[in-house]
């Protein structure tokens, strides 16, 4: 998706609501050169629209002078895939005299036309009415208008603009391939080197990756790569994947420690179970022994009493 397509969609404010929604899906596939390949489908699916309608106004936009239609021809000569070439920055041609406006407006049926009923002074329409008309087209006072011709619209070709012909990425293009990437610069890793911290916060709060736990490990990474003395075009990147995979680590391991902190729980709450339960029996097992010598002592006492 490129910003700055989507940007100029929305600057668009003339440009009638179909048309500019079907730029929109454009403009979300669109890279940054204006290039776009998606399918009739995609886009039709992205404007909530049939994929004839879409056509349609593509076409229109075409003719605005906005965007345009290009396919790629292959190697045995066939047509291939379309693509597209945004013309960001560019203001929509006016249209011509006959031909569809910007914005669409609410015309009148231009039909049967029927005037006031005072037929005073009014001649009679020399215009024949065809048969099968409403009652109210006949009589005299009620002109039948000749419908107007259909407009052709004329046969709009595509010129190829100097940019189109001077672009390196045109030619890739025609030849099936996606537009090359630019590589960046590969740089080494330095002491005082900083992450990008707003656009890693980002990332970190989308990963669920605490700021702090960063923070411990800039020190560590940074302290390696200085060592290892390579080189790399994006270290924000490599530093975040670095994270991810350091924080998936951090994550397993306190999950294994607290398994065996709860088993050593678990085994401790068993033994003093089982101490409890065996002190609670050498409890009652010696108010037994002491219950029975009490008896034996008074039934002995009783017995010398009586004189046995």
């Amino acid at each position: 998706m490129s910003i700055q397509a989507m940007t100029w969609a929305f600057s668009l404010q003339q440009l009638d609501p179909h048309k500019k929604i079907v730029l929109l899906s454009l403009a979300d596939n669109a890279n940054d050169e204006g290039y776009c390949w998606p399918s009739m489908d995609t886009i039709a699916k992205k404007s909530s629209m049939s994929k004839s309608t879409a056509r349609r106004h593509i076409k229109s936009l075409e003719t605005l002078g906005l965007l345009t239609k290009k396919i790629r021809v292959k190697t045995n000569g066939a047509n291939g895939t379309n693509y597209f070439l945004l013309h960001v920055g560019a203001k929509p041609k006016e249209p011509e005299s006959g031909k569809e406006p910007l914005t669409p407006k609410t015309e009148q049926n231009e039909g049967c036309q029927i005037e006031p009923p005072t037929t005073i002074g009014v001649p009679p329409s020399d215009t024949p009415i065809t048969e099968g008309v409403s009652k109210l087209c006949k009589g005299e006072g009620v002109r039948a208008v000749t419908p107007k011709p259909p407009i052709e619209s004329p046969i709009t070709t595509t010129t190829t603009s100097a940019r189109e012909e001077n672009d390196p990425a045109l030619e890739i293009f025609n030849r099936g391939e996606p537009p090359p990437k630019k590589n960046p610069v590969a740089k080494s890793m330095t002491d005082d080197w900083e992450p990008d911290w707003p656009l890693l916060e980002a990332k970190l709060l989308r990963a669920g990756i605490p700021k702090q736990f960063a923070s411990e490990q800039r020190d560590e990474f940074v302290l390696y790569w200085v060592g290892e003395g390579k080189q790399h075009p994006s270290w924000d990147a490599k530093f975040f994947n670095h994270l991810r995979h350091q924080y998936r680590r951090c994550q397993a391991q306190q999950a294994r420690e607290n398994q065996l902190q709860h088993a050593l729980n678990e085994k401790n709450n068993t033994r003093v179970n089982m101490i409890n339960h065996e002190k609670h029996t050498m409890e009652v097992s010696y108010a037994q022994r002491t219950a029975t010598t009490s008896e034996n002592d008074s039934f002995r006492q009783r017995l010398e009493d009586t004189g046995w």
